[in-house]
């Protein structure tokens, strides 16, 4: 055998180790990586549903606080809650598909959620599917509630149920200082409804809450707020900014508005496809120092019974 013979032969060994010694190491690091996180896909459950929400019931009572789902369609037949502390983190291809009649999606104070496709697969559907409830008394600005790049979409096209939902009905409940950002609503009843019930004792607010580049088609009733215009059920000083509102032939509302310092700022199209000549931006006289700021509303289609709004033109 001839020295190049053998040098070639030592080559490939050494080639192979250092192969063999690289996977290794990518295994090792791989597992390690996944064993740092939560993935949904490692839970096992009878449903979609119940792997879902054992990943995040791990993650409440860990130090690892995000939940990731695959890229996937998930079949949901169960309400989820995100608890309090956690993060449920949606992948790029990530779906859930709704197929029953009950409260999607349930976050307690300091939960968080980012990049959801929800999609309602179910004629029956007239629940919310994004809901916050002040009882778990998310307040503070450190509170650190965060929906993000949010898409929720009816195709069942029965116009039911409500995208995004806010309530406050009991003694020193409240959510406040909570920011929902780029989120798409088609096809609900209500696109995004605060109510606020007057409590047997106390007081009851949804108060200072941002609601960032909102696109909103196919509702019957865009935004809705239900609340006395101050304290003890209040809903005042919400910001709803940037937003892009499609009717269509099933809108009624476009805004119905109570509370204090409330504020409306973004674009209405086709107004045409509102099928009545009816108010469809409704002050009621619960409303306060409201600002409006939507051009593509004529006055004669705003009923005003409140004191010291403002609608600019």
């Amino acid at each position: 055998m001839g020295m190049s013979t053998m040098k070639k032969i030592i080559g490939l060994i050494f080639l192979g180790i250092v192969l063999i010694v690289f996977v290794i190491y990518y295994q090792n690091h791989s597992n390690s990586d996944r064993k740092e996180k939560i993935y949904v896909e490692d839970f096992k459950g009878t449903s979609d549903s119940d792997k879902i929400q054992s990943a995040i019931n791990k993650a409440k009572d860990s130090k690892i606080k995000t939940v990731f789902l695959d890229d996937k369609k998930y079949k949901i037949t169960s309400p989820i809650v995100v608890k309090q502390g956690v993060k449920l983190l949606f992948g790029y291809g990530t779906q859930f598909i709704v197929n029953g009649n009950f409260r999607v999606i349930e976050l307690e104070k300091n939960a968080s959620m980012e990049g959801a496709y929800i999609a309602i697969d179910d004629a029956n559907f007239n629940s919310e599917v994004i809901y916050l409830d002040g009882k778990h008394k998310y307040y503070n600005t450190w509170n650190k509630t965060h929906i993000k790049d949010i898409n929720i979409i009816n195709w069942s096209e029965t116009n039911k149920g409500t995208g995004i939902s806010l309530y406050a009905g009991g003694k020193e409940h409240e959510i406040s200082f909570v920011n929902f950002e780029n989120v798409k609503v088609v096809g609900m009843k209500n696109g995004v409804k605060l109510k606020v019930d007057k409590p047997n004792s106390g007081y009851a607010w949804i108060n200072a809450n941002r609601f960032l580049n909102f696109s909103l088609e196919d509702c019957v009733n865009m935004i809705y707020m239900d609340s006395y215009s101050t304290i003890p059920n209040e809903a005042s000083g919400n910001q709803f900014t940037n937003l892009q509102i499609q009717p269509s032939s099933k809108t009624k509302s476009v805004l119905k508005v109570s509370g204090q310092h409330n504020e409306f700022h973004g674009m209405l199209w086709d107004l045409n496809q509102i099928n009545h000549g009816n108010t469809i931006v409704e002050l009621t006289d619960k409303s306060v120092d409201t600002t409006i700021d939507i051009s593509s509303v004529p006055m004669s289609r705003i009923s005003d019974s409140g004191q010291a709004n403002k609608v600019k033109q």
